[in-house]
């Protein structure tokens, strides 16, 4: 058996991700340096980290209640990954011990009691409470007993990997982003896409898609990947503008009101501003934030609003600081203005949120 360091790191950064936990991801993939680009890698299936600590916590339950002559001890208590595990055994009212569905003996006699319930029913498939409308109820009042009724779902399929993003443009057209290195614009109706593949710069560099923003015109789409390449296309899937700026891994994209900027917030603390129709970098604010910049939002055209995991927000005038906000113990996740301007909310790991 060979335990790698890098196979280990992969499956941690694979659990942050599909955890949703992407700037953490995006984090400790830069720090550990792991690309996933082997073919092993790219055969290991969501949640193996988890079925692996699993397994092991099994493991362990069954050699820690295991007698030397081969019987199980009983035991009531909890047996989990952190703490030291000290056995005890609950009675009930007439004296006996109770089972439990914690230690070794009880999972071999719980495997047990399902397969002979399986042989008594004749029935392989595991049970699945379904929430089932009343169909005697008007329509309107099935939806207000048990929430909202879907009548249909379509399912869009072109991702070769997890689809992280997902964005409507004004017009009503619907992007997505994977980590397969591809953006798709979609025509729901037909259930066809068109892809927009994000080639790696260098050999080994992963090209997820890491950040997706329609302006509010609906007539151009920005696209980030993880190698720190930035891309304007057209609604038709055309490539517009390349934009590079350096090889740091883009967290958000925002356009300006007017479609004519486009700002790009970086993992290293920076923030970039960009003329979309000349391509050109018309501001760089290499330390914008004393870390990772998690979000942004503008104002107006010229004014917008950062925030980071150095737990402040700043206000931003054609690329010049004008007002730094603290208060936040935590990571600020996400920042939005008003419609009309008046008020700045801002999200944060402190389970707050200021306006």
């Amino acid at each position: 058996m060979v335990l790698k360091s890098d196979d280990v790191n992969y499956l941690i950064y694979r659990y942050l991700k599909e955890s949703g936990f992407l700037h953490t991801s995006y984090i400790f993939q830069f720090e550990s340096q792991v690309h996933g680009a082997g073919s092993e890698q790219a055969n290991v299936e969501p949640g193996s980290l988890i079925r692996v600590l699993q397994k092991g916590l099994q493991y362990m339950d069954v050699e820690t209640h295991l007698n030397e002559d081969g019987t199980a001890r009983l035991c009531t208590a909890p047996f989990s990954l952190v703490g030291k595990h000290v056995c005890s055994v609950q009675a009930d009212a007439r004296g006996a011990a109770k089972g439990a569905p914690h230690g070794g003996h009880t999972l071999v006699h719980d495997a047990k009691e399902k397969r002979a319930a399986r042989v008594d029913t004749g029935d392989e498939s595991e049970s699945m409470d379904v929430d089932v409308p009343d169909a005697d109820a008007p329509r309107g009042e099935r939806g207000r007993r048990r929430g909202l009724l879907v009548d249909s779902a379509q399912l869009l399929r072109g991702h070769a990997a997890p689809v992280f993003l997902c964005a409507w443009s004004a017009g009503g057209v619907l992007a997505t982003g994977a980590g397969d290195g591809t953006a798709r614009i979609w025509d729901v109706a037909r259930g066809s896409s068109v892809a927009l593949r994000h080639e790696a710069g260098e050999a080994g560099a992963r090209v997820d898609i890491t950040a997706i923003a329609w302006s509010e015109q609906g007539a151009l789409l920005a696209t980030a990947s993880f190698d720190g390449q930035l891309r304007v296309w057209t609604g038709a899937g055309e490539l517009k503008q390349q934009l590079r700026q350096r090889r740091v891994p883009v967290i958000a994209v925002r356009w300006n009101r007017k479609g004519s900027s486009l700002l790009s917030a970086h993992l290293d603390g920076s923030v970039a501003l960009w003329d979309v129709h000349t391509g050109q970098l018309r501001h760089e604010l290499l330390r914008a934030h004393a870390g990772c910049v998690l979000d942004a939002d503008w104002l107006d055209n010229s004014t917008f609003a950062t925030c980071g995991n150095d737990r402040t927000v700043r206000i931003w005038r054609d690329g010049e600081p004008i007002k730094t906000l603290s208060g936040h113990s935590a990571d600020i996740n996400s920042i939005r203005w008003h419609p009309a301007g008046k008020f700045l909310a801002s999200a944060s790991d402190d389970g707050s949120v200021k306006v």
